[in-house]
């Protein structure tokens, strides 16, 4: 094996003058270097919030104003196949401002002329299909409601209204004035579900009527995800 020279420098170690190994100041002070533009650019982050504390000397913003979710019917971990075009969009317009929620649920198999509950689930998680997606979203710790009432979960958007054709169409409307696209309300990351049966709004007396409307199961859900602004 051929041996270095006495005397000999090997190249490319990081030594200052006088011999001293130099090491980035991040890590003498225990402080993690900045991220780089291509660092953040590679990630994907779930709201704003998370965004803007990905680093503590980062100072970087970002108010999300549109979101989408594109629903499916799940059997455990696997998706349904079948023709459906169940697509519903989150648009705020301004940081603190109402959400409106529009869009059209067509194929996914509804009684006609029924109302199915419909909430925001806490979890992104649909590694289980709906059923992993969580309770409903209720950063406030208050009891299941109609989308109106001050007693109510932020997740809470009521009744989905079924027409003759077994599909509902929802048009640009502020459901549930509470949630948000950003900040600690933010409902990006989060899971839209539609249940098997009608949400009686906390007024039905059931064993679970505060806590999710005795809504039944899980039909179809899918993760709310941002749009990135134009």
């Amino acid at each position: 094996m051929a041996t270095r020279a006495a005397g000999t420098r090997i190249t490319g170690s990081p030594r200052a003058a006088g011999g001293k190994v130099k090491r980035p100041l991040a890590k003498l002070r225990n402080i993690p270097a900045l991220p780089t533009r291509s660092t953040f650019l590679s990630k994907r982050y779930v709201n704003s919030q998370q965004l803007s504390t990905a680093h503590p000397r980062a100072h970087i913003i970002v108010h999300f104003q549109q979101a989408v979710s594109v629903l499916r019917i799940h059997d455990g971990s696997e998706i349904q196949g079948g023709s459906t075009s169940a697509v519903v969009y989150f648009t705020q317009e301004y940081e603190d401002g109402p959400v409106s929620i529009k869009g059209e649920i067509i194929g996914l198999g509804f009684e006609p002329n029924v109302e199915r509950g419909w909430h925001i689930h806490e979890s992104g998680d649909l590694s289980n299909g709906c059923a992993s997606a969580g309770l409903h979203f209720n950063p406030e710790g208050k009891n299941h409601g109609a989308p109106d009432d001050d007693e109510r979960h932020v997740g809470d958007l009521g009744n989905l209204q079924i027409d003759e054709n077994g599909d509902a169409y929802i048009d640009n409307e502020v459901i549930n004035d509470k949630i948000s696209l950003n900040g600690r309300k933010s409902v990006i990351g989060r899971t839209l579900v539609i249940h098997l049966g009608t949400d009686d709004l906390g007024k039905g007396g059931q064993a679970d009527s505060l806590t999710v409307g005795a809504s039944g199961g899980r039909l179809a859900c899918g993760i709310i995800g941002a749009i990135p602004n134009s």
